[in-house]
């Protein structure tokens, strides 16, 4: 419970760090009335930290000291499972960078599902490629940001499966 604390206060500083940070981004010229602008996302990023927050603060003062210690300790993963975790997320930049995002983003769910011990039959594979598929539409059509395509597809001379599905996505809805 303690330990929730603390990181209800450090997750409550960050966010305040965050939205002050937020607010001194200038304003730019081009800015049209009613249309976020470059203090948006960061500021609606803090209040959602803030939020998390406090949902963990308000958690941890519901629930009551368990009679042992043992098992928060037992809760807690350790150093190496940890690191690995870490290695996994780090080895994500280049495989984006080499095999593109859709590719890159599906290895990383099944490498942290298959990780965390999931047994390796169909379900982490058609999680892992909805996943990378929700992901990719959120960033390439409503955030408008296209995710990377990859370097081997470029070496291949084919076009990168992100590319087909824009263009496909993009022909059908009309874009």
């Amino acid at each position: 419970m303690r330990k929730d604390l603390f990181a209800t206060i450090g997750l409550l500083l960050i966010a305040v760090f965050y939205y002050a940070t937020a607010t001194t981004f200038p304003e730019s010229t081009l800015d049209e009335p009613g249309v976020p602008g470059p203090s948006g996302l960061p500021t609606v990023l803090a209040a959602v930290l803030a939020t998390i927050a406090i949902t963990l603060g308000v958690r941890a003062l519901g629930t009551a000291p368990s009679g042992g210690g043992k098992s928060e300790k037992e809760a807690e993963a350790p150093w190496p499972r940890a690191l690995g975790m870490l290695g996994i997320g780090a080895l994500y930049i280049p495989a984006a960078a080499f095999l593109g995002y859709l590719i890159a983003l599906f290895l990383l769910l099944v490498a942290v599902a298959l990780y965390e011990g999931k047994k390796p039959d169909w379900r982490p594979f058609v999680i892992a490629g909805c996943g990378a598929l929700f992901f990719w539409f959120i960033f390439a059509f409503i955030l408008g940001v296209r995710p990377p395509e990859g370097m081997l597809f470029q070496m291949l001379g084919v076009n990168p499966p992100e590319l087909v599905l824009f263009d496909s996505i993009s022909a059908l809805v009309g874009r």
